[in-house]
């Protein structure tokens, strides 16, 4: 089952625009960190990144993986100009 798994985000990475796993979860902390400090809006851009990694993690579909990457993008995009001393 293993092996399903990895060949499915084999594939799903393919089909993806590319942004790796160690970038996401470099933005997911960066926005856990301004979450935890009291951030409004960092906690809206966490929150919508979870529930889409959930989502995608759920159903394993090359949409919600996609969704998980322009979910990621956004927040990457917002930490650039609202926070660029932390992108």
């Amino acid at each position: 089952m293993k092996v399903i798994d990895s060949l499915i985000d084999f594939v799903d990475r393919l089909a993806t625009p590319q942004m790796s796993d160690r970038q996401i979860e470099t933005i997911d902390k960066k926005l856990l960190n301004l979450t935890i400090a009291g951030d409004q809006e960092a906690t809206e851009y966490y929150t919508d990144l979870s529930l889409s990694r959930m989502r995608r993690e759920r159903t394993r579909s090359p949409e919600h993986r996609q969704n998980f990457v322009d979910q990621a993008q956004d927040a990457q995009a917002w930490l650039m100009v609202a926070r660029p001393a932390l992108a």
